[in-house]
């Protein structure tokens, strides 16, 4: 289900909520207004997905899933494999545009990178240039208290959006201006 707030403060609000999700190591207003914007002007589109039925992982499979967050990057996994990606093709902690996602997929021209939990906002806008998309698996609690996956970890997804080439445009006529700019040190 896309997800269209009506103001920009309901898109600021969606935003905080989606990528902080309660961790004051990723309050960044700035960036929040900068994604938000994003967001409300479709130059970003965000959708929410809905998980379907998981079954709880054995030890086994949660040996194979590297680093922290062990239940939503096997729910990350699992998604991935029901889109149609291999083991091989699913990356833990991959050194990607600069920073380590929690997942990094690409298969054939497809590239998805993963993010668990909580994780800083400009990593959405980095990572868009080179993936067709960024998926945020939200915190779970208890996640595996029955056999089956009980929902409480959410899926978004964020893409460029419609008016995605009008920004790089802007972004690349901007930088043109600026690197057009003398600087009287320059000449010395």
């Amino acid at each position: 289900m896309r997800i269209d707030p009506k103001t920009q403060e309901e898109a600021m609000e969606i935003v905080y909520d989606i990528l902080n999700q309660g961790d004051s190591r990723y309050n960044n207003p700035k960036d929040e207004m900068i994604l938000s914007s994003f967001i409300f002007n479709k130059t970003v589109d965000l959708e929410e997905r809905e998980i379907l039925s998981i079954n709880k992982p054995e030890k086994e499979d949660l040996l194979l899933v590297k680093g922290i967050q062990k239940d939503e990057k096997y729910v990350a996994k699992t998604l991935l494999h029901q889109q149609g990606f291999n083991d091989n093709e699913i990356y833990f902690e991959r050194m990607f545009l600069g920073s380590r996602p929690d997942i990094f997929a690409e298969k054939e021209d497809r590239i998805i990178v993963v993010e668990c939990c909580s994780c800083r906002i400009d990593k959405i806008l980095d990572y868009l240039p080179k993936a067709d998309e960024v998926w945020v698996i939200t915190r779970g609690e208890n996640t595996w208290e029955t056999p089956v996956f009980n929902k409480k970890i959410q899926w978004f997804i964020f893409k460029k959006g419609p008016n995605w080439d009008l920004f790089l445009k802007f972004k690349d006529n901007r930088l043109k201006q600026l690197k057009g700019i003398k600087n009287p040190l320059d000449t010395l």
